[in-house]
């Protein structure tokens, strides 16, 4: 009978295994040269006892920690959420699990994260840059630490990206917009300066050159910075009247549509509004909001998968660059009668 207040150890699976500690644990770490039959009697042992491997103290041996690191902006967003949650059904299929942090979007704060990560010794590394106009990921690629960056790529590297078509995207919003015969449209976004940011931008930038009309952006560097009286008096700046927004991300969307309920415009009559960005109440909202919908789901899910391919491939492959499409969910607040 074993008595062991912390549970059994390889040692005693060893011993009733009736193979030597060495052999237990080569059978522990899946050792391809371990004879089937014996792998398996050591594993029956296992489940019988009741064994547990000290994760830990095997990532400690051999550098790997069975967890990746995964850093994103705001946690708070829905869009970082579902990417989230796809990464960690990937990483646990993969037996591991995800280490998650936020960067605020603030790139100091982002370099002691990811710091931070690999003092943790995690496996591999997926980030949604805080800017992607420079890396913060350098030193961490040097120490053959795979990383995927996702949502937005990071210039002049070679890390593997995942996108969306931000800027096609938006030129197709706009045009919608422009087919109901709304000349005066204004975009209203925050952190122009990042790549989904200019992205977009030149895709409402764009549509409205080509149909000759007047561009109009109110553009901050954080979503808090956006003030309701400078939206107020944009919505009054003549001459003619403001017919439509867009909204370059979702948290800029629940932000615009608190202050038009404050002035009392009615969405969909008053002033058209189109979101980039889908949202769990979007569709149940009076009237219901049109959207661009990114697959978030998706591209977390790609960014983890592309990871593991990284990490257990013996040898390198070229950079990958997955660009996924967006859809466009047409519904009231863009002035349209019926949900589509």
């Amino acid at each position: 009978m074993l008595k062991k207040t912390n549970g059994p150890t390889l040692v005693d699976v060893a011993r009733e295994a009736g193979v030597s500690l060495k052999t237990a644990s080569r059978a522990l770490n899946d050792d391809p040269g371990i004879a089937p039959a014996t792998a398996k009697k050591v594993r029956t042992v296992m489940s019988r006892l009741g064994y547990r491997p000290n994760e830990l103290a095997r990532g400690l041996k051999g550098r790997k920690s069975a967890a990746i690191g995964m850093v994103v902006p705001n946690l708070a967003d829905p869009f970082s959420a579902s990417a989230v949650q796809a990464v960690q059904e990937v990483a646990r299929k993969n037996g591991h699990v995800v280490v998650l942090t936020s960067s605020g979007g603030d790139e100091l704060l982002e370099r002691e994260e990811l710091e931070t990560l690999v003092r943790r010794q995690v496996d591999g590394l997926i980030i949604a840059p805080a800017d992607g106009r420079t890396s913060t990921v350098d030193s961490f690629i040097s120490a053959n630490i795979p990383v995927v960056s996702f949502d937005r790529p990071i210039s002049n590297s070679n890390i593997d990206s995942i996108t969306v078509t931000n800027r096609d995207s938006v030129r197709e919003a706009t045009e919608h917009l422009l087919s109901h015969g709304y000349r005066r449209i204004l975009a209203i976004g925050a952190r122009p300066h990042l790549y989904t940011g200019s992205e977009r931008v030149a895709g409402y930038v764009s549509t409205m050159k080509r149909a000759h009309l007047k561009k109009e952006t109110y553009l901050v560097e954080n979503e808090s910075d956006l003030d309701p009286e400078v939206i107020q008096k944009l919505l009054k700046k003549g001459p003619g009247k403001l017919d439509a927004i867009l909204t370059l991300n979702g948290i800029t969307t629940m932000l615009v549509l608190r202050v038009l309920r404050q002035l009392g415009k009615r969405v969909g009559s008053d002033i058209a509004l189109i979101s980039f960005d889908d949202f769990e109440l979007a569709e149940i909202l009076t009237p219901s909001l049109t959207v661009v919908r990114q697959p978030a789901a998706e591209l977390g899910r790609r960014a983890a998968e592309l990871l593991f391919t990284r990490m257990q491939s013996k040898k390198p492959f070229p950079r990958q660059e997955i660009v996924l499409s967006t859809t466009f969910h047409i519904r009231e607040s863009c002035g349209c009668t019926q949900n589509i």
